[in-house]
């Protein structure tokens, strides 16, 4: 029998474009998002673009369970070797273990690049990612308005 931790992870592409689509419109990962509502299929490709292609400020990696996408891993490069990251995983994945071993993993990749801090803005109702980062050691820092300040690096 296959473990259901069984994943991978690997750069995103041309081909995933459509599926973080998909992902980035689920009512259950826009809810905690800064912009929380559904996005177009224009505004996806005017922001995925650049990143697929390597011109942005952004490593994004797409999670994979068997060879089924399941979510993805994101960070975005900000001053003073700084990274913010983000973690979606589509509903009928989540509570499995996925985001912990697929961010363990990201991080760990990321890292070996450039000793980054990274940082994470969670909404303080999203209990679920509070715990994963937390789990992660992710130390929290600030609170401003609804966001969560949570650090992991020096």
């Amino acid at each position: 029998m296959k473990n259901h931790l069984e994943m991978s992870f690997k750069k995103a592409n041309f081909s995933d474009i459509e599926f973080l689509w998909y992902l980035r419109n689920q009512p259950d990962i826009y809810k905690y998002a800064k912009n929380s509502r559904p996005i177009s299929w224009k505004e996806h490709i005017n922001w995925i673009l650049p990143i697929v292609l390597g011109t942005s400020n952004k490593n994004l990696f797409i999670i994979k369970n068997l060879k089924t996408h399941i979510g993805q891993v994101r960070f975005d490069w900000l001053k003073n070797e700084q990274a913010e990251v983000s973690v979606s995983i589509l509903k009928e994945f989540q509570g499995k273990g996925f985001a912990t071993k697929a961010l363990f993993l990201a991080i760990k990749e990321i890292r070996k690049q450039k000793k980054a801090k990274i940082i994470a803005e969670i909404h303080k109702n999203n209990v679920a990612s509070i715990k994963l980062f937390e789990k992660l050691n992710f130390k929290f820092k600030t609170k401003k308005e609804v966001w969560l300040k949570y650090i992991y690096g020096n």
